[in-house]
Formats: C-alpha cells, sequence, structure tokens
C-alpha cells in the first residue's frame, strides 16, 4: 500500500503543537498584550516538535511504501499542502489530529479525500473522544481508542476490522461499532520510531534545549495521578507503563549515530514515575559517555537531590514540571498530590545548580482558585529561581474530569464535532470563570513572569549569549513585520 503520514496544515497565524497535551494539542497562540504576544511568538518560534506517533506509525509500515508530510507550518488553503499529497497518490491518509483545530483538520481531510479517495486514519485523542459523529460523517474510516500502534499494526497486516480492540470503524450496517480500547502492556515491544523521512533539520526546543539536531523520544506512557484537568490519563491510561532503561539508552545511542542529533525530549508524561528506573538509565548514559542532551517532564514530588544529580551528569538540561497552588484547598480540588513549597523551592535550587534549566506548568484560572489565591501564587513564584514558567489557561478538555464536572455544573455547554468544525472550540466555565476573564489572568501572569528587567537580563546575558541575541532579533523583526501586517 501507499501510506502519507501527514502532520496537517494550521490556519494561517495560528501555531500548535498536536504532540502535546496527551495528543489533544494546544492552539499556542495565548496572551493579548503586546508583551505576551511577543513572548507567544519566540515561543513558537524555537519550538517545533514531530508527532512522534506518526514516527512509530513510519516503523511499524515499513513494509509498505510510506511517504511523510509534516505541513503543520502551511496554512490549510495553500495550494501546495494538498498538492503534496496528491503527488503521494496514497491508499491511506494517516493523519495527526488536535482539539484546537479539528474542525479545520477534518475539513482539509474531505478535501484529500476527494482528491485522491484515499481512506483517512485520524490519531491523537481529540479525534478519539468525538470518534462516533466523524465516523458517521464519513469524515474518516479509522480511528484508534488507546495505543495508536494497535490499529496501525492492523493497518499493516491488512487485518482492520470493525470491533477489534483499539479499533474504531464504521459496522455493516453504517454505525460506529463499540470497540474496547488497545493498549501494549510492554512497550519494549514496539519498534524505534523511525525518522529518516521527517524533516530533522525543521525541529527544535528553544529555549530549553538549544542544540540541533533534536527530536522526541519515548520511554515510558500512563500516569496514575489524574489530575482532574489533565488528558494525559484519558489518552494512555492510568497504569504506568516504563520501557526498560537499557533500550532507552540503545536507543539514545543509535540516535547520535545515525542522525548526528544532539538533544532530545523525553515526551513521557511522568519521566521519573520510577526513580530507579532513571537512576539506572542515567548511569548507563553517563559509562557509555553518549554525547546528548536531554529533557523531561515529570513531578517534583517524583525526585530528589542524588536523582537530580545524576541527571546532570547525564545530560539532562531541562525538566518541566507542574507548580502547584500554594493553597491546599486548590490543589486538593484538582486532585493534585501537592509538594510543600519549601521543598519545591529547594529541588528546583538543586536541579539549577546542576545545568538543569526548571521549567514550571501552571494553570491559570480553574474554577477552585480565586484571584487573590493565583496572586499568591504567581508572588511565591517570583521568589523561584526558576528559569521558564508556562501559563495556561484552564481547559476541560473532552473526557478529562474537569468537563465532566463543568458541564455538570452548567459551567459550559457539552462540546459537539459542530462546534469544531464552525471554528475554534470555545470553553469557558460560565458564570465562574469565563475565557476573557482567563487570558486577561494569563496575561498579567506572562507579564509579571518575563517582562521583568532582572529576566530579560538573563534570558540574554547568559552562556549562549549570540545564539539568544540572533533568536530574538529575528523573532523581533518577525514581531514588527506581523504588527505592521496587521
Amino acid at each position: 500500500m501507499r501510506i502519507a503520514l501527514v502532520n496537517p496544515p494550521v490556519p494561517a497565524g495560528r501555531f500548535t503543537n498536536r504532540d502535546l497535551m496527551g495528543g489533544m494539542g494546544i492552539d499556542d497562540d495565548f496572551g493579548v498584550g503586546l508583551g505576551p504576544r511577543f513572548v507567544a511568538l519566540l515561543k513558537n518560534e524555537g519550538t517545533r516538535l514531530p508527532i512522534i506517533s506518526l514516527a512509530f506509525a513510519a516503523a511499524i509500515l515499513r513494509d509498505h511504501d510510506v511517504v511523510v508530510l509534516d505541513q503543520s507550518r502551511l496554512d490549510p488553503h495553500d495550494p501546495e499542502a494538498l498538492d503534496a499529497i496528491v503527488r503521494a497518490r496514497p491508499d491511506w491518509v494517516v493523519a495527526a489530529s488536535s482539539f484546537a483545530f479539528l474542525g479545520a483538520e477534518l475539513r482539509y481531510l474531505e478535501r484529500v479525500k476527494a482528491a485522491t479517495g484515499a481512506r483517512r486514519l485520524l490519531l491523537n485523542q481529540a479525534a478519539t473522544f468525538f470518534s462516533d459523529d466523524i465516523l458517521r460523517r464519513g469524515m474518516a474510516e479509522v480511528i484508534p481508542r488507546g495505543d495508536p500502534e494497535v490499529v496501525l499494526g492492523h493497518l499493516a497486516k491488512g487485518t482492520l476490522k470493525p470491533g477489534l480492540p483499539g479499533v474504531l470503524m464504521l459496522d455493516d450496517d453504517g454505525t460506529p461499532a463499540p470497540a474496547m480500547s488497545g493498549y501494549i502492556d510492554d512497550l519494549d515491544t514496539l519498534p524505534e520510531p523511525r525518522w529518516d523521512a521527517f524533516p530533522i533539520a525543521d525541529y527544535g526546543y528553544f529555549p530549553l534545549l538549544k542544540k540541533r539536531p533534536f527530536l522526541t523520544m519515548l520511554s515510558s506512557r500512563g500516569c496514575p495521578y489524574q489530575c482532574h484537568y489533565c488528558p494525559y490519563p484519558v489518552a494512555q491510561g492510568a497504569p504506568f507503563r516504563p520501557r526498560g532503561a537499557g533500550l532507552v539508552a540503545d536507543e539514545m545511542e543509535r540516535l547520535v549515530s545515525r542522525f548526528g542529533v544532539r538533544s532530545v525530549l523525553f515526551r513521557d508524561p511522568t519521566f521519573s514515575l520510577d526513580m530507579k528506573r532513571v537512576k539506572d538509565l542515567c548511569q548507563m548514559v553517563i559509562d557509555r559517555r553518549i554525547p546528548l542532551e536531554w529533557g523531561i517532564e515529570t513531578r517534583l514530588d517524583r525526585m530528589d537531590e542524588p536523582m537530580i544529580e545524576l541527571l546532570g551528569r547525564a545530560g539532562c538540561r531541562s525538566a518541566e514540571f507542574g507548580v502547584d497552588p500554594i493553597d491546599e484547598h486548590t490543589r486538593q480540588a484538582s486532585h493534585r498530590k501537592g509538594i510543600k513549597p519549601a521543598r519545591a523551592a529547594e529541588l528546583i535550587r538543586v536541579m539549577e545548580r546542576n545545568n538543569i534549566a526548571t521549567a514550571g506548568l501552571f494553570v491559570v484560572g480553574v474554577p477552585e482558585q480565586s484571584d487573590d489565591e493565583m496572586m499568591r501564587t504567581l508572588d511565591w513564584v517570583e521568589t523561584l529561581d526558576i528559569s521558564y514558567m508556562n501559563y495556561e489557561v484552564a481547559t476541560p478538555f473532552p473526557g478529562t474530569e474537569l468537563y465532566t464536572q463543568a458541564v455538570r455544573a452548567g459551567w459550559t455547554k457539552p462540546i459537539t464535532l459542530d462546534d469544531l468544525l464552525d471554528g475554534d472550540p470555545k470553553l469557558s466555565f460560565n458564570g465562574v470563570i469565563d475565557l476573557a476573564r482567563m487570558k486577561t489572568l494569563q496575561d498579567r501572569a506572562l507579564s509579571r513572569f518575563y517582562l521583568r528587567p532582572r529576566k530579560i537580563a538573563r534570558e540574554i546575558f547568559n552562556t549562549d549569549f549570540v545564539e539568544n541575541v540572533r533568536f530574538m532579533s529575528t523573532s523581533g523583526l518577525k514581531f514588527v513585520r506581523a504588527g505592521f501586517k496587521a
């Protein structure tokens, strides 16, 4: 079969990384003020992630004629986008989806179907949540439920049929066939992602990981913590499913030898859940002298000083983690297992001392938190020796407990596929926290953290001074040109 693996276009002037938020993807166009908008531009210019599920797909489908088309920086109406797929003459199109732009993605794939006749397999959790409507309307032929490699394995072997675990399709009577979730218990049985057809030179994760070529890796799936706003447990399940440390180290070595990769971001929801496994991996990387810088996402309560020291010696150069509100009742309402502020501050200091740039992730506008409570947390954040903060507006992603809570309480209406086909999803907590208010809170948080003279000086005058000046100057010119065009 001829198969096109596609990271679809995004509407003009918008940005997304579909690999984030458990496959829901996020709309990276945050901020309405001048300062936050510039921060957003810097983030989007420096951050471009490949879709790791498409790289797994390339490995699973290696016996077929596969072409990779990363079109995420094109507009859906750019003729070159559709022409590239037509030239590939695919029998199947395997495409990533996102919550923020699902409507635009489905409309684009309708044009793909009309131009090529190819059948469409949609990856990522956004498509899974709306699968019944998508299938009924003929906007895709197959959607995974659970790990995408399960349905991809059936595609590779020609065994796709309705009702299989992990496979969502229409039954013979034209109705969606019920199917259990399909998960791979032993991730060590997966093939290594195949990157040779991807535009590796285009990917990067500036400023956390500045060396290129850059790629992503997966060393585990699943998260048992199940914070009420997080879509990762919805997409990957609660059980923690790790790969063996030895296989992970082997893959790191091969990325260096085959592709010259110099930095890697691990896409695990909670990288250091099994702390012994992480320490074993670090020691292997040190012993083998693997020349790679890498970043992780994890929880502060799954870190300690000996592990942080090993991480630094093994080349870990960035760590992202949730920053808990300092008010206990907000943490409990969000199902966050908190860590005492003093302990969090100490772990952050230890990471920075070990050359690991720290990046806090904070959710702005959860219904349980008042403005005063959020301001107290922001005041505390400014006392931390932390490199970066990412303030995301609270979004009741479909499938999460927060979404169920918001619908049940009447804070938002149930989201439908028509809402997405008509434009951007507008999820708000009506009567509690509306979208405009959350954006204002986000602006205030971004401005307070990033527009401090001390922070600006730290970003420019560090060990990567030349690279930082070049990147910020280039991005600044784009920002000014975009302003004049607007």
